[in-house]
């Protein structure tokens, strides 16, 4: 093979070798690696990107979502974990003692409805009190002998202001359905002087001769009930209250 001189001009001090010959096998070996070597690019040279997408268990990455979302059911970390002696114990083996000691706390919804429940209550009590002060009121006024030695309006309408403030500290918690310590404390310490103190005045109103008679009896163990249950609810709160 003889190689030519007419793309480089005539001067024959470039091309010593111009006019020889070269073995068919040498020059055939210089053909093939001239076509088998790459193209040399800013790609090719440009350090290989980090696939986009990884495996959450085995954090084998990807090039695409499709190729990670395949290899999913075949990851080892994956079957791994789906083997029974892996899997966590399910609570429902706790020990009755502790599940049986959990109380519901202060913004669960039994809470909550306690909490309207006894706002309803003391409310009912302020209505009542005050109706006892108005039926007092008026025997003082029409029969004054009958009223001697009974409570007087005055002492029924200091429980009335007394659960007047119970309700307002209720209303405090009621509006944005939040138990308050705070007020739960002054609530209760509240509300077992407004129980001993009405208790006593209905023992007073329903005595005949120094002795409470049978109806009296009946009325009594009403009330006791009745502020028994409210002080019960109120502890609840106070218990689960922070």
């Amino acid at each position: 093979m003889q190689i030519s001189m007419r793309k480089h001009g005539n001067d024959p001090s470039l091309f010593p070798f111009v006019g020889c010959y070269f073995p068919h096998d040498y020059v055939h070996s210089l053909n093939t690696n001239r076509m088998n070597q790459k193209p040399l690019n800013a790609r090719s040279m440009a350090t290989k990107r980090r696939l986009k997408y990884a495996c959450e268990l085995c954090r084998k990455r990807f090039n695409t979502e499709q190729a990670k979302w395949g290899h999913a059911p075949h990851c080892p970390q994956r079957n791994l974990s789906l083997e029974p002696g892996t899997q966590a114990k399910p609570e429902a083996h706790a020990s009755p003692a502790v599940v049986s000691d959990r109380r519901p706390g202060p913004d669960s919804q039994e809470m909550k409805l306690l909490l309207l429940d006894v706002n309803e209550d003391a409310t009912q009590l302020e209505i009542d009190a005050g109706d006892h002060a108005f039926w007092a009121q008026w025997i003082a006024c029409t029969d004054a002998t009958h009223a001697q030695g009974k409570t007087t309006p005055e002492e029924w309408v200091m429980i009335h202001h007394d659960l007047g403030d119970v309700t307002r500290d209720l209303d405090l918690m009621v509006g944005p359905l939040r138990l308050d310590q705070t007020l739960l404390f002054n609530i209760y310490h509240r509300m077992l002087a407004v129980q001993d103190a009405w208790l006593a005045f209905l023992a007073r109103d329903f005595s005949r001769g120094g002795e409470v008679t049978k109806e009296g009896e009946d009325v009594l163990r009403e009330e006791q009930a009745r502020f028994a249950d409210l002080i019960l609810k109120i502890k609840r709160m106070l218990v689960a209250a922070r």
